[in-house]
Formats: C-alpha cells, sequence, structure tokens
C-alpha cells in the first residue's frame, strides 16, 4: 500500500471519529435539556444520563470559580429550575452549540441557552461555556461558566 493511501486512509478515520465524538457531546447536551425540561414539567430531575464529573467547576459573573460535587450540582440545578419556573419558564432550549476540541479527550463547548414561557414568548438568554471530557467512552461536563449569550464562541 502506497503512503499516501496510508496517510488518507488515516486522515479519514480521524476525521470519523472527531465526528463521532462532537455527535456525542451534542447528545450530552440534548441530554442536558430534556432533563432541564422534565424538571419544568414535573419537578423531578432524572438521575440518569449523568451529565457531570465527580465533581465540577462553576463560575459565574456573580459566582467565583468554586469546586463542587455532582451532587450538589443537582441540588443547585433544581433550585435554579425552581426558581426560572417561579419566573413563568416552562421549557427551554439550545440556541447554538459550538464545540471546538481541544484535544482527543477535552472539547469546550460554547451554547446559548434560550428560556421561553408557555406562551412561546422568550424570556431570556444566557451564554455558557463548558470544558467536557471523555471518561471511560462517555463524555462528561467537568467544569462550566455562565456568562452573557453575546460571549459565547462563534
Amino acid at each position: 500500500m502506497k503512503l499516501t493511501t496510508l496517510i488518507l486512509l488515516l486522515f479519514i478515520s480521524c476525521h470519523t471519529q472527531a465526528a463521532t465524538h462532537e455527535a456525542n457531546i451534542k447528545a450530552l447536551f440534548a441530554n442536558y435539556m430534556s432533563k432541564y425540561n422534565h424538571y419544568l414539567q414535573s419537578d423531578e430531575l432524572p438521575k440518569t444520563p449523568q451529565l457531570y464529573t465527580d465533581t465540577l467547576m462553576l463560575m459565574s459573573t456573580h459566582s467565583q470559580p468554586r469546586v463542587i460535587t455532582q451532587t450538589q450540582m443537582n441540588q443547585q440545578v433544581q433550585v435554579f429550575l425552581s426558581n426560572l419556573k417561579a419566573d413563568g419558564v416552562t421549557h427551554v432550549k439550545w440556541g447554538k452549540i459550538k464545540v471546538h476540541f481541544l484535544d482527543s479527550n477535552i472539547a469546550l463547548v460554547s451554547n446559548v441557552a434560550e428560556r421561553y414561557t408557555k406562551e412561546g414568548k422568550l424570556h431570556n438568554k444566557v451564554g455558557a461555556s463548558y470544558y467536557v471530557y471523555l471518561i471511560d467512552g462517555q463524555w462528561k461536563i467537568s467544569a462550566f461558566a455562565i456568562h452573557d449569550a453575546k460571549n459565547t464562541l462563534t
């Protein structure tokens, strides 16, 4: 087999693997919104699929970086979603998702979350940027920052 054929096959294999990883990361974030929307409808946060690593870093404009456990994160998510629900939000969706691979097992994901009322009116948008890590064949969120929606990656 010629060297150029080997190089081409290697390139195709790497490109296919990257596309599979990107699809899996986007599935992680589809599950994320599914869990959020389930809570907004039922006041119950599904235990699976697990979105986070055992510990993760969380930060925002109003919150200095801190490391919390997966359990603490899920508890905070429920409080957060209950507050959104009290504001009239009934469903959320991703306005955009941008995946940038930093390595074969690390990616930076920048999203815009859109929050809607029962009437379908946009309540607000927020930006969120996540570090995701591949662990045992599963992509998990290991760190994230909440920020202005205008500052997501393009």
